[in-house]
């Protein structure tokens, strides 16, 4: 968790930089600084994508040792960034950030929706080695048939999640790899794994 939010840190910092600079060419240089100030905010558009995709990948490495975790195996650092998949993975996480974007813009709750049965997209994407459309379909699928007990626990662990983050922060070093385990948990369960 500290490795991830360290990277996550660095790299939010050095984009933020990039914009930084941007605005001071364009404010200090006039028309000439124009073409510059073009050229970082490309790379700003640039370094906006790549964090995305860090974001969506930090995500599966959670996700990849929480399913390690409920299968009895300890992950080591090392196994966090060994993840299969991993294109399958970023388009299946793309598809359902274009859909929840589409839905926030509808009303909220469509957004909210998608959220909620995507849940186990990325473990099936890791697990069962599914394509990005075969898995969404197939965590929609799994959560339309349990939905009362998925929202109930998506809803336990956004409480949870909530008071680690007025623990200063320092709370979610706990609450956040808790919670994809106990969604991990609750996938194997509901495929009809027995978790360890």
């Amino acid at each position: 968790m500290l490795i991830f939010l360290l990277i996550n840190t660095l790299f939010s910092w050095l984009s933020g930089g990039f914009d930084r600079l941007g605005d001071y060419t364009s404010d200090n240089y006039g028309d000439s600084g124009m073409f510059a100030s073009f050229g970082l905010s490309f790379l700003g558009i640039l370094l906006t994508i790549v964090g995305v995709i860090i974001s969506y990948l930090i995500a599966a490495f959670y996700s990849r040792g929480a399913l390690d975790e409920t299968q009895g195996r300890k992950p080591d650092v090392a196994a966090f960034f060994r993840i299969a998949n991993v294109g399958n993975v970023l388009l299946a996480a793309f598809f359902v950030a274009v859909m929840s974007i589409i839905g926030y813009f509808l009303c909220i709750l469509p957004g909210i929706a998608v959220g909620i049965f995507s849940a186990f997209v990325y473990y099936f994407t890791l697990d069962k080695q599914q394509d990005a459309i075969t898995a969404i379909k197939s965590s929609w699928s799994l959560v339309a048939k349990n939905f009362g007990s998925v929202f109930l626990l998506l809803l336990a662990l956004l409480g949870i999640n909530i008071v680690g983050f007025l623990v200063c922060l320092i709370g979610l070093l706990v609450t956040l790899p808790l919670s994809y385990i106990a969604v991990a948990y609750a996938y194997r369960r509901l495929i009809g794994e027995q978790p360890v």
